[in-house]
């Protein structure tokens, strides 16, 4: 003796069908407005706001960066440890062919590098030849980007861009 058992399944409709396309393609879109809203609320891609302009003006910098090249300077800079009330210690050493350079007008210019809106300018004063130094205040911790300028008193100038990690390298 055999018993038949009713079968479980449902059989296959048109409604059904239309229901499983319909939820197929609301999952994708789900998910496509989901990626679109992250792209749009994250990092432009951007990296400067001029690009064409800078573009047809890239033969200038090369030039600028080979006239910096020949003058033989060269720059290192550090940050120190956190300090009291959260100010850190930013170094600049610049020299030259001939050793230290002195009586130099230097600025450092801190941004992050994904453009989070966070930037510090800092005067640079010189400590002994060579060595300049200001006390700054980051307002996160993380990579920085820093734009160093300096000029001598004959006019020459130096720019150079530098990165520095403030805190635990993760």
């Amino acid at each position: 003796m055999s018993i038949t058992l009713p079968s479980a399944t449902r059989p296959i409709t048109g409604k059904m069908v239309l229901i499983w396309i319909i939820a197929f393609f609301a999952v994708i879109i789900a998910v496509n407005l989901t990626f679109v809203y992250f792209a749009l609320d994250s990092w432009p891609g951007l990296t400067t706001q001029k690009a064409y302009e800078e573009g047809v003006a890239y033969n200038k910098t090369l030039e600028s960066a080979a006239r910096q090249d020949a003058m033989g300077w060269r720059s290192h800079v550090a940050l120190g440890p956190s300090m009291p009330k959260g100010t850190r210690m930013l170094t600049l050493t610049m020299t030259g062919p001939d050793g230290p350079l002195s009586g130099l007008a230097a600025q450092a210019r801190l941004a992050r590098p994904l453009g989070e809106g966070l930037t510090v300018n800092a005067r640079l004063a010189e400590d002994r030849p060579g060595l300049y130094a200001a006390l700054l205040r980051l307002p996160a911790l993380g990579r920085w980007q820093v734009e160093v300028t300096a000029r001598a008193p004959d006019g020459r100038s130096f720019r150079m861009v530098h990165e520095i990690q403030a805190g635990d390298a993760k």
